[in-house]
């Protein structure tokens, strides 16, 4: 790996963005209703160049999410030709990059310094490596190569950082030396799938040494497993697959654990939104919704959902009812984020759309020229959302509080 430096490219690929002859990469934001409700849901606090302009790319999809230091003052992100970036949260400026040799499409996982061990960078790639970095000098503390992409960020406890790769393979190594500890995979497969793969989710032992808990994941032939964290034994598996098979029969969902309801909600692309008991994999409900991704929590004890053939939508806990569903045009959506009361997600034609989570209602829209296919990223602190465009532009909204008090938070801070 090596590091090289970028002074002046912020400039020069900011001109070629906006003044070259291919596809032009400009910020902008389009508020629907026109009105100080809509203006108010965000602002563009900066923007910076983070991959030099190729218009000879027909979908430059930029698919890397953004790590936000909480104790410090830098966002680590990556590009599609294999750079990882440490940037200024206050301005976005690059601090430092670093060549992986592989597009780094996941969103990296920084890891605090504990006890003698010193800080890790944890970044995966799309030629299979899992990287652990030393954040303060760049230098490797290990690296595990899979033959799989690795696009979803791994999560790390007590000492072992799990991850999946694009061939429905789940690695447990140990987070200080990356020694590998157990591996599970399911069968890979051939027919045709929707691009994408789903992430992992821990639920911790009720009790402490008892396997040190349960990974859940999803896989491409539709099962889903749920693991021993400690052994990577199956506990159980279950089908989100439609009874006849066929194509599209993927579960891409990161799945969403509900101990308090102990359940796991999934979905199938071909059979919708479902609901499976946490400890039997027993299938609880089912509500159709054609291509749905990844379900987050709504702070309201709703699901919230992201779909590209049916659009955004917001459904009872309890798969009762749909509250909302709001279509979209064609084009791939990202796992949605919640901001207080407003829905953001990255849309691969049309950039980045806010809706009011209790209506449903489009209250704003980024275009970005290319359209946005990283995962939206939000800093509470600073109380500032991160987004990557599809030519590599690096943008910076301000949300809540922060659009009407720009100074308040973030700047300064």
């Amino acid at each position: 790996m090596r590091a090289r430096s970028r002074a002046g490219l912020g400039s020069l690929a900011l001109l070629l963005a906006l003044a070259g002859c291919g596809a032009r990469d400009e910020v902008e934001l389009v508020y629907p209703e026109e009105d100080a409700a809509a203006r108010s849901v965000m602002a563009v606090d900066y923007t910076r160049p983070l991959t030099e302009p190729d218009n000879f790319v027909l979908r430059p999809d930029e698919l890397s999410g953004v790590a936000v230091d909480p104790g410090g003052e830098l966002l680590y992100t990556g590009s599609r030709d294999g750079y990882l970036f440490a940037l200024r949260a206050e301005d976005g400026a690059v601090e430092w990059d670093l060549e992986l040799g592989g597009a780094v499409s996941s969103i990296p996982v920084l890891v605090p310094a504990e006890g003698d061990h010193a800080p890790l960078l944890l970044v995966g790639t799309d030629n299979g490596v899992m990287h652990a970095l030393d954040p303060r000098d760049r230098s490797s503390t290990w690296s595990y190569e899979t033959p799989g992409r690795i696009r979803n960020p791994p999560l790390v406890h007590q000492g072992v950082v799990f991850f999946v790769n694009s061939r429905d393979q789940v690695y447990a190594l140990d987070l200080r030396t990356g020694t590998w500890r157990w591996q599970y995979e399911q069968e890979l497969q051939t027919s045709f799938t929707v691009h994408g793969h789903a992430g992992l989710s821990f639920l911790p032992a009720a009790e402490h040494g008892v396997e040190l808990g349960t990974i859940h994941a999803c896989f491409d032939n539709g099962k889903v497993v749920a693991l021993a964290a400690g052994s990577g034994q199956a506990l159980w598996i279950a089908s989100v697959a439609p009874p006849e098979g066929g194509d599209f029969v993927d579960c891409d969902s990161t799945p969403l654990v509900d101990p308090e309801a102990g359940l796991v909600y999934v979905t199938g692309q071909s059979t919708g939104v479902v609901a499976l008991a946490l400890d039997s994999g027993d299938e609880r409900w089912r509500f159709p919704m054609r291509g749905a991704g990844s379900l987050i929590a709504g702070p309201d004890g709703s699901l919230v959902g992201s779909s590209s053939l049916e659009g955004v939508f917001v459904l009872e806990r309890d798969g009762s009812r749909l509250r909302w569903r709001a279509p979209t045009n064609p084009g791939v959506l990202s796992t949605p984020l919640v901001v207080g009361e407003v829905v953001f997600v990255t849309h691969s034609e049309l950039g980045l759309l806010a809706f009011d989570l209790g209506t449903g209602e489009l209250q704003a829209q980024l275009r970005t020229g290319s359209g946005m296919a990283s995962v939206p990223v939000y800093d509470p602190v600073r109380q500032r959302l991160f987004a990557i465009s599809n030519r590599g532009m690096f943008v910076a909204l301000r949300v809540g509080d922060a659009v009407e008090d720009p100074w308040g938070v973030g700047h300064g801070s």
